[in-house]
Formats: C-alpha cells, structure tokens, sequence
C-alpha cells in the first residue's frame, strides 16, 4: 500500500512577494514570476506603500520615467532586471519592517541619510543594485 504525504500547512509567502502582491511559495515560481516581468502598475503600488513618489521609486529602480510610461501605456510587463529590482526593493522593505516591527519605522530609516552610510539612505546604498536604463 503506498501512502501519500499530505502537508499539514501552508508554506509562507517568500520575503519581498506579499509587498508585490505575488503568491509565490517557492524560488521556481518567484523566479518564472520576475521573469516574465512584474506590471508597472506594482511599481506605483509599492513606491506609495513604502511613501515615496513616482520618480522616487523609479529612480531607486533606475528606470526612466519615459521607459515606464510607454510600458504603461502599452500595457506590457516590466523587463526581468526591472521586475528583478523591484522585488529587491520590496524584500528590503520588508526585511525592515520585521527588523524595526513597525513599518512606518521602517520606511523611515531606510530613507533617511545615515551619517554611517556616509549620509546616504539605505535605499541609495550601493548594495541595493540599479536595474540598467532601458
């Protein structure tokens, strides 16, 4: 008689996916997810999540707003390295917020300039890697 495991809970949502409003569980579909490109409209839905305005968000995301607008208007999806920056951007943040447990903290810190990052945000650090301009 073979039996068959059958699991007793729900895996939680990767880090960062919940922000973009995506359900993956596991890195093979976040992966098919970033690859087949995020919408624009989650660039705008994160960056007034996290406080910031549209040119703010677009340039953390090194995306022109020109590039953005046309994806926008012709209704395509993000590129891979847009939609790959943009869950960096919303893992930070939500790395931040379990850190401080308080997301208005949160979104605080990482953008404001730190005298230990040489007065630079969190967010501007070199670490947080730029997509390229398309």
């Amino acid at each position: 008689m073979t039996q068959t495991f059958t699991p007793t809970r729900i895996p939680p949502a990767l880090p960062g996916t919940s922000l973009l409003g995506l359900k993956a569980t596991n890195l093979l579909d976040l992966g098919e997810a970033v690859h087949a490109g995020l919408t624009p409209a989650t660039v705008e839905r994160l960056g007034k999540y996290i406080g910031l305005s549209l040119a703010e968000t677009l340039s953390l995301l090194g995306l022109s707003s020109s590039t953005y607008h046309s994806y926008r208007r012709a209704g395509r999806a993000l590129s891979a390295d847009v939609s790959t920056h943009l869950y960096h951007l919303a893992r930070v943040t939500e790395a931040a917020e379990r850190y401080f447990e308080h997301k208005d903290a949160a979104h605080a810190w990482l953008q404001t300039p730190r005298a230990t990052f040489g007065h630079r945000t969190p967010f501007s650090l070199p670490f947080f890697p730029k997509a390229p301009s398309t």
